[in-house]
């Protein structure tokens, strides 16, 4: 990234949108309703107990029908890549966004578009039946609209707020590319670590306060961000509050050396943020989490990206923030 906007337009596109862990059988089924693991989306239903027509409702509230599943989208989310690759829906993809990086397949997609600046007329020269989006740049969806190219918006910043919301997406991704056997597989996977996780947190009595840096001029992550999300369900004061208002709001250091956090996330050390260079910051030796050696970095993609891998990020969060339940 070359700078703080280009990171917080990545975080807001959500870093990305979804999943890696290619899992299931060939999966083509003849009976309706929704697979196992909760509702699609936003609001999603298949009509009369068949797998088609189904219905989507987009962040815009318009309705969005599936005849079939889709076998040409452009995936301008890295997290709806990373789901569609993880159910093995991959054949469906007809383009991804320059963004996209994991799996390894992902990153080095033939067909690339770019998501911060899209060109309407390269994700139309693509010919897909579907684009996916994830954040609404440039009112991108009214002009697919105009153009009658179908597209899915959920966007991320108001619709994809929590682990279930981004897991409530896995079946509606499995139905949208004829994969619901897979999806159903994934959601049950990625359900039980995440109450095995809530199962060895809840008995615990400490309540570690954390400052999650997501780079050097401070901005951070709000408790009502999808990343403050994750603390909050692991009993962990976050030192951003409410952020103001803010999902990312940016701190200053008086204002982060007086919370005196317990715990120090580095989501910025690919830009060359280190531990012992945050230690050398003037007055931070003065932090719990300095004094104590609880700085730790944590791969900015697999905690901002809504997808299946935003469960290893819990999983590691809570044996950072509370070793002794790990031990």
């Amino acid at each position: 990234m070359t700078s703080i906007l280009n990171r917080i337009t990545a975080l807001l596109l959500l870093i990305a949108l979804t999943f890696a862990a290619a899992c299931g059988d060939d999966d083509a089924e003849d009976t309706g309703g929704e697979p196992d693991g909760g509702d699609p989306t936003p609001a999603a239903s298949s009509s009369s107990g068949a797998l088609f027509p189904y219905e989507v409702e987009r962040s815009d509230g318009k309705t969005l029908t599936f005849e079939k599943p889709a076998g040409r989208i452009v995936s301008l989310s890295p997290g709806a890549t990373e789901i569609i690759y993880a159910i093995g829906g991959e054949s469906a993809l007809a383009a991804v966004d320059n963004q996209a990086d994991f799996p390894a397949a992902a990153a080095d997609y033939p067909t690339k578009v770019d998501a911060f600046e899209p060109n309407i007329e390269a994700i139309a020269a693509v010919e897909p039946d579907l684009v996916v989006v994830a954040t609404d740049i440039g009112d991108l969806v009214a002009a697919l609209d105009r153009l009658s190219i179908p597209v899915l918006f959920i966007d991320i910043n108001t619709d994809v707020l929590t682990i279930e919301d981004v897991i409530e997406q896995i079946p509606m991704f499995g139905r949208i590319t004829g994969r619901d056997a897979a999806a159903a597989e994934l959601v049950e996977s990625l359900e039980a670590r995440v109450r095995a996780v809530s199962e060895r947190v809840a008995p615990l009595s400490s309540d570690p306060s954390v400052y999650h840096e997501l780079d050097s001029t401070f901005y951070s992550a709000a408790e009502g961000s999808f990343i403050g999300n994750l603390y909050t369900r692991l009993n962990a004061t976050n030192i951003a509050g409410d952020g103001g208002g803010s999902p990312y709001p940016q701190l200053t250091q008086e204002a982060i050396i007086a919370a005196n956090p317990d715990v120090i996330i580095l989501a910025d050390e690919e830009f060359g943020v280190t531990v012992e260079s945050v230690k050398a910051r003037p007055g931070w030796d003065a932090i719990a989490a300095v004094q104590n050696d609880r700085i730790h970095g944590v791969d900015p993609d697999i905690i901002s990206r809504p997808g299946p891998r935003i469960v290893d990020a819990l999983e590691l969060l809570a044996e950072t923030l509370h070793p002794e339940a790990f031990q």
